[in-house]
């Protein structure tokens, strides 16, 4: 990597803000008259994408007029040539005359403008030295800032590495987002940006444009990795390269053209918005002198090309080039259920992504709004109309109709970007994966309100491994291969919501397939509107949480929350990170470790929280100091709502009602998504479970919490028909459970009433030849509920005692006696209702049930005793 010191500004050299040159401006063609927009996370001219491909375009030795630049005749030339060989913008390191930008423009490039300020030093202890960084970016957004030639401005490049550590990231982040304001304010429709590098990736202004990195890696496969990392750093952001290269002293003029040709391939490849090469000429002064050991150009001093001038040149004339060769078939699906009014916003953009081989399909799930009448509109797309079945038996509607190698589904409140099917292909090919998704935007047109949704928490995100791996895409955008999610069985009709998405993604990791992530292939999803409309989908969501994790418990915690191994990504600003430094902060790569735990101030908004500091509060009626802790706990929730409405990123200009909303959708969104879930959890147990009247004749009792029963065969049939069996019929009467329990060390949990769960383990005994004896092993385990409940009574019951009041004491020994009644109600109903479940599972799979009775109190199968040769004690088949 190369100096920071050597890259940037210099204060031997005085360049100032002269007179601006008196030339002409030179009308250029109306096309070049407009600015470059953020489109997504690529950068747009007009209707049209724009690719940055870029040099760095000194700094000189200063001219005539005292600028950090040839003469003109030279300027001239040099603009020429470069456009010749494709690129489209320059970056300067000084602020220009204001000629040079009506110069680039005719010649039909943009610039890019870093500040010169005093960086390097710690500036925070000089009180005129940020003054002067703020008035030099000012007045370079002021004089230049409007002219439509201008790419963008950034307002500092590479900050070192010991002044960020010395000071900490958030201040010097603060005072990087006061600059990026201050440019903003002088030059409104002009892109602003800081230029990072590897060695402060921890440094991460929010308030930027567009996210640019200095990087200088000679290794493709490291700058594959880095690439990928840093699409996760920018975020929803576009991605720019401020500066690569190749010195040809040290690596050959051969080898740098190779080399620079992997750089672009793989850059554009990745995703990236594009980037500047360093560097034009090999003719380079900072420092106040001329340097002479480095040699980055792609041209010479005196302006000869380089070998990797023709390969610069060709590499920039075909990227990107993004579809993969060949291009499998894509079947895209959009699943509707009265989904018209943003219905007419998603199908017009299919009908634009730059993939040459694909169809659409819309699934119609019952709507009952206009849904049909848009889509007759649309000829050209395979409409097909369904009853309300819900969301996830429409995509496998969706999945049979597909006539595609690959299924890509969206949601009808997204807009796809052209780009975003060549990016998820071209991913899902070179990563081999069976699974793939990106990354979903809030349209920047949608309302404040739904801006504020978008920056609170309960969105749908994905889930990351590693920068490549995912653990979980969300349903708006992802795409597999047919014949993997058909032998999959497609995705479970139980989901009618929501949920979908995450029992599939954990069935494909099951099943040992990995899910892989596109960072570029972006749809924009509407957020919900109203406030309103998001807390009813934080209802479904709760509720798809609970079914999900009655199929998955092994994935939840206690608390009944995901239970993550990867990290969450637009989250709302949860989670936490963690850097790595190196010894004495001198790593190069700095890199950020995002972790998969929540953050503590996360804690005190949960739904459980404040059924705790509730319950204290009720407890405080026997004890009345208990009300201050109640009091502390909710202090600690607002002071939680409050630092992350303060922290949640908002654009500049917002209302001055959002961050009171942040604040109460932060407040709102974990107590109405954690009580829905609790709640289904409830109900679902409170649930009758169909029970057999027949008595269950194998059973054995063993305690009041274990019990057995036992079959025999000899036809070779045992646990494996057993369980089939059990599996079904639990289904069938209504019983939820992990009927997978591949994670765990029995076979089956089913989940029983408020107080019990139960957890089935099998064994089959051989016997010789076909005969077989299996055994089923039953344990009861209480709930989560019940050490709750028995927690709440022993408090109660604390609390009592310290009143010393005879009717509190009374009341609270009284519940504590109704509590272990239901408990061992319960125990007995739960076993009743398991053994006959299994009993009848038994006589379904063919067994024979093995009679108990009191005379056998430990079974003896004599009948199918074992066909033994005494003298060798081995049995014989």
């Amino acid at each position: 990597m190369l100096n920071s010191g050597t890259l940037t500004d210099s204060p031997e050299l005085d360049v100032g803000f002269p007179e601006t040159s008196s030339a002409p401006s030179i009308a250029a063609p109306p096309d070049h008259r407009q600015r470059i927009a953020v489109s997504g996370k690529l950068f747009g001219l007009g209707a049209r994408k724009w690719y940055l491909k870029g040099l760095i375009y000194g700094p000189f030795a200063p001219n005539s007029a005292g600028f950090a630049l040839p003469e003109r005749p030279q300027l001239l030339e040099d603009l020429a040539h470069m456009r010749s060989l494709g690129a489209n913008c320059i970056r300067l390191y000084y602020p220009p005359p204001l000629s040079l930008l009506d110069d680039a423009q005719q010649h039909g490039l943009r610039v890019m403008i870093d500040v010169p300020w005093e960086k390097h030093r710690c500036f925070f202890e000089d009180w005129s030295s940020q003054q002067d960084a703020l008035k030099r970016v000012r007045d370079t957004a002021r004089e230049l800032g409007s002219h439509p030639g201008l790419f963008a401005i950034s307002v500092a490049n590479e900050i070192p590495h010991d002044v960020v550590r010395f000071y900490g990231a958030r201040r010097v982040e603060r005072f990087v987002e006061h600059l990026l304001d201050s440019a903003r304010q002088e030059a409104p429709e002009c892109l602003v940006t800081y230029s990072n590098y590897p060695s402060t990736e921890f440094l991460n202004p929010t308030r930027t444009d567009f996210y640019c990195a200095n990087i200088y890696l000679h290794d493709p496969v490291a700058l594959n990795r880095y690439l990928d990392r840093l699409q996760h750093v920018a975020d929803a952001k576009p991605l720019v390269l401020g500066e690569h290269g190749i010195d040809s002293i040290r690596e050959g003029a051969q080898t740098q053209a190779e080399m620079l040709r992997q750089q672009v391939g793989c850059l554009f490849g990745k995703g990236a918005a594009g980037s500047f090469v360093f560097s034009y000429t090999d003719e380079w002064f900072t420092g106040g002198h001329q340097i002479t050991d480095w040699a980055f150009g792609v041209t010479t001093l005196d302006r000869s090309e380089k070998p990797v001038a023709t390969i610069l040149r060709r590499a920039w004339a075909a990227a990107p080039d993004l579809v993969p060769s060949p291009a499998p078939k894509v079947s895209v699906v959009i699943c509707a259920y009265n989904g018209a009014s943003t219905l007419e916003e998603c199908l017009p953009s299919l009908r634009e992504l730059d993939y040459p081989d694909y169809e659409v399909i819309l699934v119609d799930d019952g709507s009952t709004d206009h849904t049909s009448q848009i889509a007759a509109r649309f000829l050209d797309i395979k409409y097909i109309h369904q009853e309300n079945l819900g969301l996830s038996v429409a995509r496998n509607v969706g999945a049979q109709a597909a006539t595609g190698q690959i299924i890509a589904y969206t949601d009808c409140d997204c807009v796809a970007d052209p780009t975003w099917l060549s990016y998820l292909v071209r991913g899902m090919l070179e990563q081999n994966v069976q699974a793939i998704g990106g990354p979903n935007v809030t349209p920047p047109a949608d309302n404040w309100t739904a801006r504020c949704v978008s920056a609170s928490p309960g969105n749908p995100c994905h889930v990351m491994i590693d920068d490549r791996t995912a653990e979980h895409v969300p349903g708006c955008n992802m795409a597999f291969w047919r014949e993997s999610l058909l032998r999959l069985g497609g995705f479970d009709p139980q989901f009618r919501v929501a949920g979908d998405d995450v029992d599939i993604c954990w069935r494909y990791l099951d099943a040992g397939m990995k899910i892989g992530y596109a960072p570029a292939a972006l749809v924009w999803h509407h957020r919900r509107n109203t406030v309103g409309a998001f807390l009813c989908q934080q209802k479904g969501y709760g509720r798809s949480e609970a079914m999900v994790q009655f199929k998955h418990p092994h994935r939840f915690n206690s608390l009944g929350c995901f239970r993550w191994h990867g990290v969450i990504y637009g989250d709302g600003g949860l989670t936490r990170g963690a850097v790595f430094h190196g010894r004495f902060g001198s790593g190069p790569f700095q890199i950020i470790y995002r972790q998969s735990s929540f953050s503590p101030w996360s804690y005190f908004t949960m739904f459980e929280w404040h059924l705790l500091a509730g319950f204290i509060a009720l407890l405080s009626l026997a004890y009345p100091p208990l009300i201050a802790i109640s009091a502390a706990m909710w202090c600690a929730t607002l002071a939680s709502g409050v630092r992350s409405a303060i922290r949640a990123p908002l654009e500049k200009g917002a209302p001055f009602w959002c961050r009171p909303l942040l604040l109460l959708l932060h407040l709102l969104q974990p107590v109405i998504r954690s009580s829905h879930r609790v709640l289904y959890r409830i109900r679902v147990r409170l649930g009758r479970k169909a029970v057999s009247r027949e008595r269950a004749t194998n059973l054995k009792t063993l305690s009041s919490t274990h019990f057995d029963l036992y079959w025999q065969s000899r036809d070779g049939k045992g646990r494996s028909e057993l369980l089939h069996t059990l599996a079904e019929g639990a289904t069938r009467d209504g019983w939820r459970g992990d009927y997978l329990a591949e994670w765990q060390a029995h076979d089956i949990e089913l989940i029983g009433d408020l107080w019990h769960d139960v957890r089935i383990s099998t064994a089959t005994e051989e016997l010789g030849g076909p005969h077989r004896f299996t055994r089923a092993r039953c344990s009861l385990h209480l709930t989560w509920l019940s050490f709750v409940i028995g927690a709440a009574n022993l408090s109660w019951l604390a609390a009592a005692s310290l009143t010393r009041k005879p009717w509190a004491i009374a009341l609270a020994a009284g519940l504590a006696v109704s509590v272990l009644a239901a408990i061992s109600i319960s125990r007995l109903g739960i076993r009743r209702a398991v053994s006959a479940l299994l009993y009848k599972a038994g006589s379904a799979a063919g067994l024979d049930a093995f009679q108990v009775s009191k005379r056998t109190p430990i079974p003896e199968p004599s009948a199918l005793k074992p066909d033994c040769a005494p003298e060798l004690d081995v049995c014989v088949e």
